[in-house]
């Protein structure tokens, strides 16, 4: 593959039904990205060392694929198809496909200049759809093999919310769009063991259901379950300055502990297709 589009850490023995994946932790900035803001602040989109946080999976038999490029050159978390205009030309938004500026927090313009959609549809070409092709490939994997399988999208989220103005009430944020791309029992096990460990953890809380990567990968119907699984950054990394803290190896420790015992549990005949919750049913929503 000529471009630096993923990694996978592949354990010795995949004995699981369960597979993971980094999607915003990707930091080689192609040669084409061709930004006009500062770098360090461009930085502050990626959910920084998650790879690094998750880097156990392989030990613990999980297979973990890790994206190269940044979120803000291309968002695999983000439907594939860009919405075109008469001019040919690409208007990205904060949180869009191709982002127009770096974040909801961080509104500096990516770039002086305007996008072509050629552009566009060569990322998506490039790096969207083989992240997505690899991910499929690894999931239907694990279902051949064990007739189930348990995705874990794993990314970090802000201390913040409402764009800065409050603060983010959770220590982690688990997404199954309303059971829609993982059944509820499953995200309720990994609420429950974050919880055991003395994490403040909610389940489809609003901003943080999930996106396109468990809705694409998500069945839970014919036992596919993608669950997003969002990390609090200030539990162990400086937001502004992005240094790592000291209680990077506390978290990374407790990490490993709980989802060790959570792949063993999907594994029991516990893990199955199960009724969705009734349409309707209300998210819950942090405090702002």
């Amino acid at each position: 593959m000529a471009k630096n589009v993923f990694s996978i850490d592949l354990p010795l023995t995949s004995a699981f039904c369960v597979v993971a994946d980094s999607p915003h932790s990707g930091k080689d900035y192609p040669a084409d990205f061709d930004y006009a803001c500062d770098l360090h602040s461009l930085r502050q989109a990626e959910d920084l060392a998650v790879d690094q946080l998750y880097n156990f999976m392989p030990a613990i038999g999980v297979p973990l694929l890790q994206a190269q490029f940044p979120r803000s050159y291309i968002d695999a978390n983000r439907a594939e198809l860009p919405v075109q205009n008469l001019k040919g030309e690409y208007e990205g938004g904060d949180s869009s496909l191709v982002r127009g500026v770096i974040s909801p927090r961080h509104t500096a313009k990516i770039y002086d200049r305007t996008l072509s959609l050629s552009e566009v549809f060569n990322r998506v070409a490039d790096y969207h759809r083989p992240y997505h092709d690899k991910l499929a490939a690894m999931i239907d994997d694990a279902h051949a093999r064990h007739g189930k399988s348990v995705h874990l999208n794993l990314h970090s989220m802000p201390s913040t919310i409402n764009r800065g103005t409050g603060v983010n009430p959770f220590d982690i944020a688990i997404g199954t769009r309303d059971g829609d791309a993982c059944a509820p029992h499953i995200a309720e096990k990994l609420r429950a063991l974050f919880a055991a460990k003395g994490y403040s953890a909610v389940i489809d809380t609003q901003g943080y259901r999930g996106a396109e990567i468990v809705r694409r990968h998500g069945d839970p119907l014919n036992d596919r379950h993608s669950v997003q699984v969002e990390v609090n950054r200030a539990l162990y990394m400086d937001e502004k300055t992005l240094q790592l803290k000291p209680q990077f190896a506390a978290l990374q420790n407790d990490l490993r502990g709980i989802m060790s015992d959570f792949i063993a549990w999907c594994d029991s005949p516990a893990v199955a297709s199960r009724p969705q919750p009734p349409a309707g049913a209300k998210p819950q929503v942090p405090a702002a």
